[in-house]
């Protein structure tokens, strides 16, 4: 039995959006939704939009949380599959994990309106400053 969203939910796609590259399979709508209500994942998602990837310990520190409770929101956020983990190389602490939203998901606004398409939903962060 396939999940379809409400009609007020149903969110049309640009049409530029609908020729881009194939996109990881999104999350079922309610598991995405519930992962980006709790204000701290959304911080996390705005904190990584621009397709950074800090280890963990940075970004629980920037963010003002605790870093056991950062691996639990990154968890799920990942369980949602709105981040992955990834390994930034030989020259990275090989301790620390680090977590990025994947490329298909980002793209940037002219005025800098950084934009991430999550399939069921688009979320907006205007540039700070």
């Amino acid at each position: 039995m396939s999940e379809t969203p409400a009609p007020h939910l149903a969110l049309e796609r640009p049409a530029a959006a609908a020729a881009a590259v194939p996109r990881p399979e999104p999350a079922p709508l309610l598991t995405v939704l519930r992962a980006v209500a709790d204000p701290m994942r959304l911080a996390v998602l705005k904190e990584l939009a621009d397709g950074s990837y800090p280890p963990v310990m940075s970004l629980a520190k920037k963010l003002h949380c605790h870093p056991d409770m950062m691996g639990r929101h990154l968890q799920r956020l990942k369980k949602a599959g709105l981040v992955r983990r990834v390994n930034p190389g030989q020259e990275a602490d090989q301790r620390s994990k680090y977590y990025q939203i994947p490329h298909e998901f980002r793209s940037t606004l002219p005025d800098g309106t950084r934009v991430l398409d999550l399939g069921h939903c688009v979320l907006r962060f205007a540039p700070v400053g």
